[in-house]
């Protein structure tokens, strides 16, 4: 079997760990905890590269998974590596019926490699136990279609993970690191994610796993726009617009702030359609404030959606413009 040897700088890391379980907020920047993104790369390969033989069982996957790790962050990477490059999202598993153990439930996961949500926050869970990370699963409710920007979400219909590095606790949608990819690539936006950018989507049952000083109450989060990862990836602040339903007669105003030079597209469409319409704007910067303008052609209810990229340079190539957030206008 081939062995795989770790670079010196990630084998030198120390394994650290704590005993409590109640919350506490990452006190730096969201990557301080290990390494740079860039620096994924060989926990990455390794993960993918798990032979079969590792993989029959919780216990055998997490301990291959994790051996050579140095710190718990190098575990949870390395788990999250395996989960995304093995298992697929597939709703026709949903049952709706329950499990009778978490563990027995993950295990069945391990051996079908789908899941829906509850799966891949299961298995990244009970990975974790097994490798003496400190993880729990976090039920909740989720923005994800464009038609409930500025309303309530419906029921309880998610479910992510909180997990505890270095004494701080972290954020992670493994579902929808999957279900997002892009040409293969997981979005790792979803990996350790920023606690005020994670709320803009999620809001958890119990508010003390939103992992923020000022808890967002259910009220609030029914009316917050539809947010994109986009919006974060390209530099807007994570203390975003908080009003998801807008009044327009012939036009609004939106203000966000970004320190980036960022162009911006709208568009309106039928609410919970799939087609919409360019329509006019402008926009008024004054340092890192952007206030856009938009006109809205016709009256009635219906989506506005915003797509932003950053300011190409005269010798790069075009940029692409990004879902960023969608607002209703009535």
């Amino acid at each position: 079997m081939r062995k795989y040897t770790l670079p010196a700088m990630l084998a030198a890391l120390l394994l650290t760990g704590s005993s409590a379980y109640t919350p506490s907020r990452p006190t730096t920047g969201t990557y301080a905890v290990g390494m740079a993104p860039s620096e994924y790369e060989v926990i990455d390969t390794y993960a993918r590269r798990t032979p079969e033989a590792n993989a029959r069982s919780l216990k055998t996957l997490s301990a291959y998974l994790t051996a050579p790790a140095r710190t718990d962050f190098a575990k949870v990477r390395s788990v999250y590596a395996w989960i995304m490059s093995h298992v697929k999202y597939d709703d026709r598993v949903f049952t709706g019926s329950l499990y009778s153990s978490e563990p027995q439930y993950a295990a069945k996961i391990l051996q079908t490699r789908k899941a829906v949500c509850t799966g891949f926050a299961l298995l990244f869970k009970h990975l974790l136990v097994e490798a003496g990370v400190k993880a729990v699963t976090v039920k909740g409710y989720s923005r994800y279609l464009d038609s409930q920007a500025g309303g309530p979400t419906g029921g309880i219909d998610h479910e992510w993970n909180a997990v505890e590095i270095d004494g701080d606790w972290y954020l992670f949608d493994i579902t929808w690191a999957s279900t997002t990819a892009l040409n293969g690539k997981p979005n790792d936006f979803y990996f350790l994610t920023d606690p005020q950018a994670f709320v803009s989507q999620h809001l958890p049952i119990e508010s003390r796993w939103q992992l923020l000083s000022r808890p967002v109450s259910k009220s609030d989060f029914d009316r917050f726009p539809k947010y994109y990862d986009a919006y974060f990836q390209l530099g807007f602040t994570p203390y975003f617009p908080k009003q998801g339903a807008l009044r327009a007669y012939d036009g609004l105003t939106l203000n966000l702030t970004n320190e980036e030079n960022v162009e911006f597209y709208c568009a309106v469409g039928p609410r919970g359609g799939t087609s919409y319409t360019k329509v006019p704007h402008s926009v008024n910067r004054d340092g890192d404030s952007y206030q856009i303008r938009v006109r809205i052609p016709q009256r009635g209810t219906q989506t506005l959606y915003v797509f932003a990229k950053q300011r190409a340079a005269r010798n790069e190539r075009y940029k692409q413009y990004s879902a960023i957030a969608s607002f209703t206008v009535i």
